[in-house]
């Protein structure tokens, strides 16, 4: 029921966002309503709400670092957080610029934060903050098995992929179809290994945990998802 509850709440946070975020959307993509929710978008958001509800739970049983879902579900928590305050951010700072009109002829800056275009403050902002925090995970899940440190550090050169993308010009040295295929084969990097990770603790017959099941079998449904989607598009 909690994590049920979790996922609803996530939903109305998702969409709750996006309606804060429409007058900015409005004023610079001319649209007319809020549009309807992205089935995959949604899914995502399912993710973030189950993650959060078991770090919730995670730290409430204690020993954090005891099981890689535990640690899985702290990563996917903070990416969640991070995303929908950046995104809370973003949406409140300009809509309380465009309050303000503009001079006539002058250039109109108020779509940007720091220099970064609104729509993409989040993830631009959100994956820098993130490398302390994986950085912090990798070092305290010591006491994991070798293949599950290894899919930390997955993320971790996942983070790195992302900021040098959107940061220091990979973009310019990635081929056109690599580039439309970037994030889905950089984030993949740590989901295959998490279930390498997995495979190995079964091969080994060593114990997988309720923790780890139910946050690797989403993530990895989720992922695989959305490359088929995006296959067939």
């Amino acid at each position: 029921m909690l994590l049920t509850a979790g996922i609803g709440v996530s939903f109305v946070v998702a969409r709750a966002i996006e309606h804060l975020r429409f007058k900015a959307d409005a004023y610079y993509y001319d649209l007319d309503a809020v549009p309807a929710a992205d089935g995959f978008g949604m899914l995502v958001a399912a993710i973030y709400g189950l993650c959060l509800t078991l770090l919730v739970l995670a730290i409430h049983s204690g020993d954090l670092w005891s099981s890689p879902g535990k640690t899985l579900a702290l990563l996917f928590a903070t990416m969640c957080l991070f995303n929908w305050g950046l995104e809370l951010i973003a949406a409140l700072v300009v809509n309380g610029r465009l309050q303000t009109p503009i001079d006539p002829g002058a250039v109109d800056r108020r779509g940007y934060i720091l220099g970064i275009w609104y729509r993409n403050f989040a993830a631009e902002v959100g994956y820098v903050a993130s490398i302390p925090v994986l950085l912090w995970v990798i070092r305290k899940s010591k006491r994991q098995g070798f293949t599950w440190r290894l899919a930390w550090l997955g993320f971790l050169l996942f983070a790195f992929l992302i900021v040098g993308y959107v940061h220091f010009g990979v973009r310019d040295y990635v081929h056109p179809p690599l580039s439309h295929w970037y994030f889905e084969l950089a984030i993949g990097i740590p989901i295959v290994l998490l279930i390498v990770a997995t495979a190995n603790a079964f091969i080994r017959r060593r114990p997988v945990d309720w923790w780890t099941a139910l946050t690797v079998t989403p993530i990895a449904f989720v992922w695989c998802l959305g490359m088929a989607m995006k296959l067939l598009a």
